[in-house]
């Protein structure tokens, strides 16, 4: 039975981040065996809505094997390491990223470029990449898109695919990328198949592409799209959804058709309000007769302001200095602070307990100088908030960024005792004892790996094992 059997998805969740944070305060090589250790027993290790700390990913990626890198492949959303993964251009790995449901789009264009056929097979797949594929422009992708025959698009979007093609790569290439479609059952795949079966299939790819990229295709669209019984304001979302589409505009053709009155207003509004609509066009929508002789035409619309380039908002772990805070229960001195810390639990805030212990107290006591970190690791309790909230991904970068504080000299010598505890390897049975305990675990740290130690005790032979401490 799986140590993860009877818990309910967030207690596994909750078991999996309080595993990697206790692998970022392991040595550094030390990391690959217990993350392996821990895969063993709960092959979803990596998947916890979130990704593991940094340290956890770079051991995976520059220690970890293959088994260890597909796991954090398959749950992964950081697009960096997504990255990473896809450069080591490993089978197994690949195919973990195809099946990740939060891969984001560069590295999907990656993977469709480097193995199309296996690409199609993933169970990862996301519309809006393929999508963006076949409206990419580059032929090699827009191919590949192509022929991953999922998902349902637009016509205009896979006949715009087909004419990337087309124009990069000519007939050959059209017919090169037939001969791999799985299907011909969209309607413009058909098209293409039958044109691609004609002795001089060019004139009928023109045909196949204006009767889905033409200006007639649009107006039909257009028309269609109006309709009485829709409110007026569905009607012209429904109008900005058909030009959004990447048809090919002949702007005479849409005069013409003002001009007839076979345009909707609502179509005209909204053709109005495109950019890209020439003046004397504008002129015959807006009033339905062709502009007169030495009357000056508008200027053309105003396009809509392009938007501000995104930047992430400031980090708000690193903290500036500032003098150290309330001690809380800890009192002023130092056997006041050694006090609290064999009678009370220390806890990460105050949502539950108001009167709590917190490591905010603790790490104030540290930075006053009552009581040292070393000392204060081993009493305190209980050692989940060491291993956890110490040792998460903010506490590693305390100890880069905010070295002065409390958090950072925790983080440290909570690494340390546990470098000490693994000094000459620890058998994969003694890290798997850790997945069953170290979640709400009651005692101090050092009497957490005691009892891991006890479960799989070293060898006979082994004269000083690595399991013990010293005081």
């Amino acid at each position: 039975m799986a140590a993860t059997d009877g818990l309910s998805q967030t207690d596994r969740s909750t078991v999996r981040f309080h595993l990697t944070c206790l692998a970022a305060l392991l040595p550094y090589h030390q990391r690959p065996a217990a993350l392996q250790a821990w895969l063993g027993v709960d092959p979803a290790l990596f998947h916890m809505g979130f990704d593991p700390p940094t340290p956890v990913t770079e051991a995976v990626l520059n220690l970890g094997g293959a088994r260890l890198q597909a796991a954090l492949a398959g749950a992964v959303r950081g697009h960096d390491t997504q990255r990473s993964l896809l450069a080591l251009d490993v089978p197994v790995v690949d195919t973990a990223l195809r099946n990740n449901h939060q891969l984001d789009y560069e590295t999907s264009r990656l993977l469709r470029l480097r193995n199309p056929a296996a690409t199609a097979l993933g169970r990862g797949y996301q519309r809006r990449h393929h999508h963006r594929a076949l409206l990419s422009g580059d032929p090699d992708l827009a191919a590949a898109a192509l022929v991953e025959g999922r998902g349902e698009h637009p016509a205009t979007t896979r006949a715009t695919a087909w004419a990337t093609v087309r124009a990069h790569g000519g007939t050959a290439r059209v017919r090169e990328v037939v001969a791999a479609l799985p299907g011909h059952e969209d309607p413009v795949d058909a098209d293409v198949v039958a044109a691609c079966a004609q002795a001089d299939p060019q004139p009928y790819l023109d045909t196949a592409g204006e009767r889905h990229l033409g200006t007639g295709a649009l107006l039909t669209a257009l028309r269609a799209a109006h309709r009485s019984d829709l409110a007026p304001w569905r009607v012209r979302r429904a109008m900005e959804r058909v030009l959004a589409e990447p048809y090919r505009i002949d702007w005479a053709l849409v005069a013409a058709a003002r001009l007839g009155r076979r345009l909707p207003r609502t179509a005209v509004e909204a053709l109005l309000l495109r950019p890209d609509c020439p003046p004397e066009v504008a002129v015959v929508l807006r009033t339905g007769q062709p502009p007169r002789p030495g009357r000056p035409l508008p200027p053309p619309a105003r396009g809509p302001a392009p938007r501000p380039a995104y930047r992430p908002p400031p980090s708000a772990w690193v903290p500036e200095w500032r003098p150290p805070g309330d001690t809380g229960p800890f009192g002023d001195g130092a056997e006041s602070a050694r006090r609290a810390l064999r009678t009370l639990r220390v806890a990460f805030d105050t949502r539950e307990d108001p009167a709590a212990a917190t490591l905010d107290h603790l790490s104030a006591v540290i930075e006053r100088g009552q009581l040292p970190a070393s000392e204060a690791v081993r009493l305190m309790r209980p050692a989940d908030v060491l291993t956890s909230w110490v040792g998460q991904g903010s506490g590693w970068h305390s100890v880069q960024h905010a070295a002065w504080s409390g958090r950072a000299a925790l983080h440290v010598h909570t690494a340390a005792l546990l470098a000490r505890w693994s000094a000459g390897g620890v058998p994969a049975e003694r890290w798997a004892a850790f997945h069953p305990r170290l979640w709400r675990y009651p005692g101090t740290l050092p009497e957490l790996l005691s009892e891991v130690s006890a479960a799989v005790p070293d060898p006979p032979d082994a004269a000083d094992g690595p399991g013990g401490l010293t005081a």
